[in-house]
């Protein structure tokens, strides 16, 4: 999956830049219940791994969300 694509569907379901320093940029999810962070590889193409662990960290993201 292109680096664009998952920054453009965390924009829309409401995270946000916490950190841009460095190999990885890490968002962050501000839900109710707790804040949930990600970290995404600066790389164009980004590995299913990365993906899964994505959708794990931001559980408060409705089903689906990264489609």
């Amino acid at each position: 999956m292109k680096r664009r694509e998952v920054n453009q569907a965390l924009r829309r379901h409401g995270c946000s830049i916490k950190s841009d320093d460095g190999p990885h940029t890490t968002w962050v999810c501000r839900c109710k219940d707790a804040q949930h962070t990600a970290d995404i590889p600066r790389q164009v193409n980004i590995s299913p791994g990365v993906i899964r662990d994505t959708i794990n960290r931001l559980k408060c993201l409705p089903e689906g969300w990264l489609q």
